[in-house]
């Protein structure tokens, strides 16, 4: 088996890290933006959710004066 040149090592070194880069970027692109859902969508939306819920709900442990 004939064993690669310098300089095609180097080359392939070069060519993973730049692949690796990519697919890091899009992998932390998809991260980012998920977790902007989560923050700007999902908790407004969660925090809605639980103040209809606290309001509508009839609560038995309140006192009633006659």
């Amino acid at each position: 088996m004939r064993q690669q040149s310098m300089v095609m090592n180097i080359v392939m070194v070069i060519g993973l890290f730049f692949v690796g880069s990519i697919v890091l970027s899009i992998v932390l692109g998809l991260l980012g933006s998920l977790l902007w859902f989560a923050i700007k969508i999902m908790i407004p939306v969660a925090i809605a959710v639980w103040l209809v819920r606290v309001i509508s709900v009839p609560s038995n442990n309140r006192r009633r004066y006659y």
